[in-house]
């Protein structure tokens, strides 16, 4: 009975201690790219399209990288949605076309934040 009590306990600690830690990598990770995102957008408003393109492309770029790491605990389709939308914002940019590329801003902005709320380490999403 005491072994079985043991057991249990250092496993809720290693399942607390494994969602704390990619809760943290994942909220750190979406203010890296929703901050990057925000320079993308400030080109945007100014028209600045070689600046917002140069940024979205690195933008893109970055997270092709990064993105197969992150679905190891994020759900595929969520960041398969952030890839899209950032590749639409990417070509969007290049043919200078400002209702399309707020479009996907909007969506970028949108799916990031998903990733890190649907994902949060919370009662509801434990259970």
């Amino acid at each position: 009975m005491r072994r079985s009590v043991t057991v249990a306990a250092v496993i809720l600690v290693l399942v607390l201690a494994v969602g704390g830690g990619c809760e943290w990598a994942n909220g750190r990770l979406v203010r890296k790219y929703q901050l990057q995102l925000l320079r993308v957008g400030s080109a945007l408003a100014e028209e600045h399209w070689q600046a917002a393109r140069r940024s979205a492309e690195q933008l893109s770029a970055d997270w092709e990288r990064e993105s197969a790491v992150v679905q190891l605990w994020v759900n595929h389709g969520d960041t398969d949605a952030v890839t899209h939308a950032l590749r639409g914002l990417v070509s969007a940019i290049a043919l200078r076309d400002s209702l399309s590329a707020l479009l996907f801003y909007g969506d970028c902005m949108e799916n990031f934040a998903h990733l890190h709320h649907r994902d949060a380490f919370t009662l509801k999403n434990i259970l």
